[in-house]
């Protein structure tokens, strides 16, 4: 059996224009002597591809699900989507719960706090629109206070004025606009807790700046440079704190966010910093925390027979290699939405650098993270999994140079870790999760913040054989092929894309 080194280049898309694509732009000559020597073909990883709607990009932790279930799964977006399009939200069980409890009490307020964006990877604006429409056919009257969230990373850096224009017939004498706050601050997931204080302030205490007129204020927050990610808490007109007994919805899909500032609202054991003992009905779309979050709309879905498990199963030994920034990627996502304790597998969970935007320090712990890679392969590990963040980390701070910068510190480190595989007999197999860091500019000069849908590389360091174009999906069940396993029924619905020559 062969000895396998997987490299998966986050955020690595594939596309031929070289306008404002970094990586074609990068001179990243150990890739390009990869992709011209060895075996390659193109995966989709956006759309309906792999399972998500259609043209809708894809993003790193759906990709690394894709990359470790190797098949077609059911996304959190597309769940949400059908029943908005069904309008059966209303009919939903917790909904119905939540109707009632705000209808036996009509002086609680309804708080929704929501990422205002269309990237669909945290959240998406229709589902706003999806949940009022519902609450008012609901004849829910209590009155609604929207925090909004801007995004600036999943959409374009600078729309948060043009999404709450797309809203504004939302707003009502019923429905008031509350609150905005980028989502640096509001959805941090990096364990800074100031920044998540920050956010608990402006909710419970009113801490921001005043902001009567919205648009005009952040229009003067983007002339000084601050992005839609960055803005600071800002009060609007109408805003109304939280309170004891007030409902409060999390209007978003993805888990890790929304954490934070949810256990500072509901864990009677938060300890980051000083709270305040308010007793709030907390709702949210999916489960966030199992044990404070009780009251979501819909189940996860998970996928047994991953990879990894696989692996495990059958004896081999396993490394994965990656910076905490991609923790939820690479520990819960890959292994197909479930935390797994896996025989003979070992985590080297590198820490990221503590910066404000990564664009700072575009290399990140790229050589740390090859280093490891370097030991492990020393080490003899059947099967090692490294995973390059910088394409699709720097690549969402839309600094174009930044980016190059990033890729090329990656590409160093393929170099380096190529010629040691050699030496020690590993088969070195690259891939991607999902496009980003081929668009930074587009053709009207406009930074690209969001993920791209272009295909991503796949690669197998062995010119025995030969790889045809197919969808992300097919990745694990080809590579599984290669290394002769057999591939188990859970995956065999994906095309096998390898050709022996």
């Amino acid at each position: 059996m062969k000895k396998i080194l997987t490299i998966i280049l986050d955020g690595f898309g594939m596309r031929e224009d070289i306008y404002g694509n970094a990586i074609k732009n990068a001179g990243m000559n150990n890739f390009i002597n990869l992709w011209n020597n060895y075996p390659h073909c193109l995966l989709k990883a956006s759309g309906l591809a792999v399972g998500l709607p259609d043209k809708q990009c894809g993003n790193s932790k759906i990709g690394h699900e894709i990359i470790g279930t190797g098949r077609k799964i059911k996304t959190k977006l597309s769940v949400i989507d059908e029943a908005c399009k069904k309008k059966s939200l209303k009919y939903n069980n917790k909904f119905v719960e939540m109707s009632k409890e705000l209808k036996a009490h009509p002086q609680r307020k309804l708080h929704i706090i929501h990422l205002l964006s269309d990237g669909g990877v945290s959240s998406n604006i229709n589902h706003l629109k999806c949940f009022l429409d519902e609450a008012a056919e609901s004849k829910i009257e209590n009155k609604i206070y929207l925090h909004l969230v801007a995004d600036g990373r999943d959409s374009n850096k600078y729309s948060t004025n043009n999404y709450i224009n797309e809203i504004k017939g939302y707003i009502t004498d019923n429905v008031h606009l509350a609150s905005v706050c980028g989502r640096y601050y509001a959805l941090d997931e990096t364990s800074d807790y100031k920044r998540t204080k920050m956010y608990y302030e402006l909710l419970f205490d009113g801490h921001g700046i005043n902001a009567v007129n919205m648009p005009r204020v952040i229009e003067k927050c983007y002339e000084k440079k601050l992005s839609d990610e960055y803005l600071p808490p800002l009060k609007a007109q109408d805003f109304i704190p939280l309170d004891d007994n007030d409902v409060l919805i999390f209007l978003n899909f993805d888990k890790e966010n929304q954490l934070q500032i949810l256990n500072a609202i509901c864990s009677k054991d938060f300890i980051e910093f000083d709270t305040y003992n308010k007793n709030i009905s907390v709702y949210s779309l999916y489960e966030i925390d199992r044990e404070i979050n009780k009251n979501y709309f819909f189940e996860n879905i998970t996928y047994n027979k991953t990879l990894s498990e696989y692996l495990s199963e059958l004896g081999l030994s396993q490394a994965y290699i990656y910076e905490s920034i991609k923790s939820a990627s690479m520990n819960y996502y890959l292994n197909g939405a479930r935390y797994l304790k896996l025989e003979n597998c070992d985590k080297y969970c590198i820490d990221s650098i503590t910066v404000d935007s990564f664009d700072v320090k575009p290399e990140m712990n790229a050589l740390s993270i090859a280093k490891t890679a370097i030991k492990c392969m020393e080490k003899d590990y059947d099967f090692i999994l490294v995973n390059f963040a910088n394409p699709d980390e720097v690549g969402h701070t839309g600094n174009y140079q930044a980016t190059i910068n990033g890729l090329q510190a990656i590409d160093v480190c393929l170099g380096k870790i190529i010629e040691v595989a050699d030496e020690n007999f590993y088969k070195v197999v690259i891939v991607s999760s999902h496009g980003k860091a081929d668009t930074i500019i587009d053709r009207e000069n406009n930074i690209v913040t969001k993920n791209t849908i272009s295909p991503v590389p796949f690669i197998i360091a062995d010119k025995k054989i030969k790889l045809n174009n197919g969808f992300l999906t097919s990745f694990a069940p080809t590579l599984l092929k290669y290394m002769d396993i057999a591939v188990p029924k859970e995956m065999k619905e994906a095309e096998i894309l390898i050709e022996k020559t």
